[in-house]
């Protein structure tokens, strides 16, 4: 259960729009073939996870950990880069952290000149810098366990939003045949859908730390275990809401359902209310990750002065506001900033890293005698090599894709 806020969060929203992009019959298979892809990536980093394990006697909390440990234990020549794999990992994850502050305030942009188009116009500008104000609390709260509890209610309040606008979706519905099936696209759009499937596909780092609080972890891995049935139920989920929420709005559909549901309705109206102060009130935990990573270890090295202990973390988050403000001033549209954050960390951190370990933690181990395992092992190094070469292709066609199409929109 703490995984599945990871994956049905803010960018299962954004679903029905993913599918858009491909048509009915192409993108929901897309989405289906993406989610298993992330699946057997997962029980791969498990599995791999469990042999070092085994091995070490260490029990690892973190995927840059692992990593780590995984090349230590590897190749000779690779050995004294270990630290660099985690460091350049670690980054990764911040970043992805970092690019979600951007998107909860391009979100709340959008819900908010929603909500309040019928009664007056604002323009991105303002509109983004009033919500930034608005944030200012939420940026400068320190406890984590008030942080955690928001967090909880708006996971809670976001179930309600899905089962309430569901019942909607699922009313008169149209002819499957009145919706393209599949539509024509070129290198951009496909790969701009692969980044924002893995969007919402994020939850892949907190899979270890997830386990590692288990009494039980042999029930935690594999297909027909905890993770196994979680991710095969998520995938279900977001080829259920894909697929109907592209029937139901069809090429109307917007970068967030909810958004399409009508203003003259006071119950669909509330729902629009709900998801902005949802998204507020998520805010903080995004916000909590990042300074920790930044804030702890620069005051360890750099930090003396007491006045600058007390009040440095609060500089530091005040420093974060403005630069997610700025950021997204530059870049308002979610579905950029989406974009964005689906390649750099996510199809990384889910399409190379899981792959790296598989294969250095097989490397590591003594090459087996009998026949039989030792193709065995020849395979599974095939299959990893193969997916590995698979991911980096994602992650850099993704990248790529992703900034093209950002400095195209800025400098336009």
């Amino acid at each position: 259960m703490l995984l599945m806020p990871s994956y049905i969060g803010v960018g299962f929203l954004a679903i029905p729009y993913v599918v858009k992009l491909l048509g009915l019959w192409t993108g929901t298979a897309g989405l289906f073939l993406y989610g298993m892809l992330n699946e057997l990536a997962s029980l791969v980093l498990v599995e791999s996870t469990q042999r070092l394990s085994e091995r070490t006697g260490e029990s690892f909390s973190n995927m840059g950990k692992v990593a780590e440990m995984s090349m230590k234990m590897g190749p000779q020549c690779l050995q004294p880069h270990a630290g660099k794999l985690r460091f350049l990992i670690d980054i990764c994850i911040s970043v992805t952290y970092a690019l979600v502050m951007p998107d909860l305030l391009s979100l709340m942009n959008l819900f908010g000149q929603d909500i309040l188009r019928q009664y007056i116009y604002i323009n991105d500008t303002i509109s983004i810098l009033a919500i930034s104000v608005l944030l200012l609390p939420i940026y400068m709260t320190r406890r984590i366990k008030l942080l955690s509890f928001l967090a909880t209610v708006a996971n809670i309040v976001l179930a309600g939003l899905f089962v309430i606008s569901f019942q909607y979706i699922c009313q008169d519905l149209p002819d499957v045949s009145s919706i393209p099936a599949a539509k024509r696209t070129d290198f951009l759009t496909f790969t701009s859908f692969t980044n924002d499937v893995m969007f919402s596909y994020c939850g892949i780092a907190m899979i270890l730390p997830v386990r590692n609080k288990m009494k039980n972890k042999k029930n935690f891995g594999g297909w027909n275990g905890v993770l196994g049935l979680l991710l095969i139920t998520v995938t279900c989920f977001h080829v259920f809401c894909g697929f109907f929420g592209y029937l139901k709005f069809g090429e109307m559909t917007k970068v967030n359902y909810l958004l399409n549901l009508p203003d003259d309705t006071w119950l669909y109206k509330s729902l629009k209310i709900l998801s902005f102060l949802t998204l507020y009130f998520t805010n903080g935990m995004p916000v909590y990750v990042v300074v920790e990573i930044i804030w702890i270890p620069f005051k360890k090295k750099f930090v003396t002065s007491e006045l600058v202990l007390t009040y440095g973390e609060y500089a530091c988050r005040l420093i974060c506001l403005i630069l997610s403000c700025l950021f997204t001033l530059l870049v308002p549209e979610f579905e950029l900033l989406m974009s964005l954050t689906g390649c750099i960390g996510v199809l990384f951190t889910t399409f190379v890293v899981p792959f790296i370990i598989a294969i250095l933690t097989l490397y590591g181990e003594t090459e087996p005698l009998v026949l039989v395992e030792k193709v065995k092992r020849t395979l599974k190094l095939t299959w990893y090599g193969l997916a590995l070469i698979f991911g980096m292709y994602e992650t850099v066609a993704g990248i790529g894709v992703a900034v093209y199409m950002t400095i195209y929109h800025i400098i336009l």
